[in-house]
């Protein structure tokens, strides 16, 4: 039967292309990925290091382009520690070095200020239970070292730092694209054959692949199937500054949302939007960011604004966890990466070459889940 749901809705404007004679001369791949946001761009990268993969650029998901590209292993107010930290860092640095990608992060730390006295009993906590991971800065050192940031219950760094999330991607796909094809096409249907899957494009011809990878970010709403996952939407923006001189040190800030220093702009977000109209940034988003972010950093309040943006993230309720298995035996699915991006898509694209050949390996945390029936 053609399990074919409609097109894909299309997302940041195509950022690289390849000529699309090789695949007439070769109509069989051993993969094709369709995505090429972070998770779909971290798959095609691993992949094409032993595999013929075609990645489809053209439904790249819009949160990717908004990424502050905060490397957060304690991530939230609540500072938990993200599911295994230790491994998808470290999986992260390897995708970097496999994207020719390493000068685009900065290993700086993260400068978590307490607020209030709660938030430093916990975050004194984190410090004595992984003390290989976090730094305690008590009242007058945060002030002496940081004086732009408010942390009058001290203050704490932890491991992680910023990666220039847009010239990352474009490192990692200049990389992929050196080695297998990219095209500049949306996905329309697929049909999964038994023996491999036929992928049809909204141009051209089809394809012919062992395998499809659907890592198409809020763009699976365009098609049914996918529609019976656990997966939700959540917009989120981020409001870019200029840096303020007073802001003198490049570490970024987290806790109520963050502030991450780029070049010679700051990035502040985020907000966590579940119902939304549309994917354009609004003002009420910004008033929000720059009230919450400004508690942490004052000095925000007299900083001139550059821009807006906005990006819907798709994440998987009730786990927070990434949403990674075969939706037939052929179609693999590869979402609900939510506001971890960097570490979750680097994570599962350094594990998808086992996993896709051995679907058992698949966490049982991260595997498909529909939702639940009222």
């Amino acid at each position: 039967m053609q399990l074919s749901y409609g097109h894909a809705v299309a997302g940041r404007a195509t950022l690289f292309t390849k000529s699309c004679s090789r695949i007439v001369e070769k109509p069989s791949v051993d993969v094709v990925v369709a995505g090429a946001g972070l998770g779909g761009a971290c798959a095609a990268l691993w992949l094409s290091a032993s595999k013929r993969v075609l990645l489809l650029s053209g439904t790249a998901p819009a949160a990717s382009g908004v990424a502050a590209g905060l490397i957060n292993p304690f991530a939230g107010q609540r500072v938990v520690p993200s599911w295994h930290a230790d491994l998808a860092y470290k999986d992260l640095l390897d995708t970097l070095a496999q994207a020719d990608a390493s000068d685009t992060y900065d290993a700086c730390g993260i400068l978590r200020t307490a607020l209030d006295k709660p938030q430093s009993v916990k975050l004194r906590s984190l410090v004595q239970e992984h003390a290989d991971s976090f730094t305690w800065l008590p009242p007058d050192e945060a002030h002496s070292r940081f004086p732009y940031v408010s942390a009058p219950f001290g203050a704490a760094i932890t491991t992680g730092g910023v990666v220039d999330t847009p010239k990352m991607l474009e490192y990692t796909h200049g990389t992929i694209a050196s080695r297998c094809t990219v095209l500049a096409s949306d996905l329309v249907g697929w049909e999964d054959t038994g023996s491999g899957v036929t992928v049809t494009l909204k141009s051209g011809p089809s394809l012919h692949a062992s395998k499809l990878i659907l890592a198409l970010g809020a763009g699976y709403k365009s098609f049914p199937v996918l529609s019976a996952l656990n997966l939700h939407c959540i917009k989120g923006q981020i409001v870019r500054v200029r840096t303020p001189e007073s802001f003198s040190h490049s570490i970024p800030v987290s806790g109520y949302g963050y502030v991450v220093p780029l070049r010679d702009t700051l990035i502040l977000g985020t907000t966590y939007e579940h119902s939304f109209q549309n994917d354009q940034p609004t003002k009420v988003g910004s008033q929000n960011i720059l009230a919450l972010t400004q508690q942490m950093v004052p000095c925000i309040k007299t900083a001139d604004i550059l821009n807006t943006a906005a990006g819907i993230r798709v994440g998987v309720p009730g786990t927070r966890l990434p949403m990674v298995g075969p939706l037939s035996g052929n179609v693999w699915v590869l979402t609900g990466l939510g506001s971890q991006g960097l570490l979750f898509g680097a994570h599962i694209g350094r594990n998808l070459v086992n996993w896709i050949t051995n679907p058992e390996h698949v966490p049982n945390e991260l595997r498909l889940q529909k939702k639940r029936r009222i």
